[in-house]
């Protein structure tokens, strides 16, 4: 396939899914909403996923059929939980998508995410590195629990909050890339992220949802940045993501406070600054 068979502009994307950008290479980036599956695990979930189109499991590729009858194909390159949001790669490119791919393996790519945690972590920054217990296959049973793994994060504290929720905006930087990985390690250290139905704090969870309203998870990745060869130049990349205006709204908030208005309030802020 070629890369500029598909007119970027005719993408079909999924509900408040957008791109955020893209290069010659055939290298895109989108923004993918909270709720949003990177992918599809079946034909009943393509309207919720982040383009509408069938997903082949096997290949991770999203692919369809244009107007004229072209095969169209888009890679996915890594994902995120459906209940997270922000900066998702994919590729136009099968070459680029073996590079990109061996970069995330190498841990040659730089991600930054936030969340919003209850309480507030012990010390200003410093490394996450624990030992999760994860599945594995063997034949047709799933062994529960059955190997360690590695996983490691830098975290830095940003923000807390004094007079609302006792909540902190924290920075987290993860090295390795285990499934629900910071979400695991910011429940191991007692600051569950706000609005995590796996792992967070049910009780605050409702708690918050009862007086902001808050349906959704709050871990967002901001940034993914990191260098690629390709046919013997290098490339740098950085893709960015503002915070979504629920984070805001929740660090914003103190009690009595009318949320509607505020949440119009800081999206009037973020189009100004734009």
């Amino acid at each position: 396939m070629k890369i500029k068979s598909i007119k970027l502009e005719k993408l079909p994307l999924g509900k408040g899914a957008r791109l955020l950008g893209s290069n010659e290479d055939g290298l895109l980036a989108f923004e993918k909403p909270a709720g949003l599956m990177t992918h599809p695990n079946s034909k009943k979930d393509e309207k919720r996923a982040l383009l509408n189109a069938r997903y082949d499991l096997r290949e991770e590729c999203y692919h369809w059929e244009d107007t004229t009858g072209v095969r169209q194909q888009v890679d996915l390159v890594h994902r995120l939980d459906s209940a997270t949001s922000g900066v998702i790669l994919a590729s136009l490119n099968r070459e680029l998508t073996k590079i990109i791919k061996e970069a995330f393996l190498n841990q040659k790519i730089t991600k930054i995410y936030y969340a919003i945690v209850k309480g507030t972590p012990k010390g200003i920054k410093g490394i996450w590195d624990d030992r999760l217990m994860k599945d594995c296959k063997n034949g047709n049973r799933i062994i529960k629990n059955a190997i360690s793994v590695r996983a490691k994060s830098h975290y830095q504290m940003i923000k807390r909050v004094k007079g609302g929720f006792p909540i902190s905006l924290v920075k987290l930087m993860p090295i390795t890339g285990r499934t629900h990985q910071l979400r695991i390690q910011c429940r191991k250290r007692n600051i569950p992220i706000v609005g995590d139905q796996t792992y967070g704090s049910f009780s605050f969870n409702r708690g918050v949802r009862k007086e902001v309203g808050l349906q959704r998870m709050l871990l967002h990745s901001s940034e993914v940045s990191f260098s690629y060869f390709y046919k013997g130049t290098k490339k740098n990349v950085k893709f960015a993501s503002e915070l979504p205006v629920e984070f805001q709204g929740l660090l914003e908030f103190r009690p009595g406070m009318d949320m509607e208005a505020l949440h119009e309030h800081i999206i009037k802020t973020q189009k100004s600054q734009d």
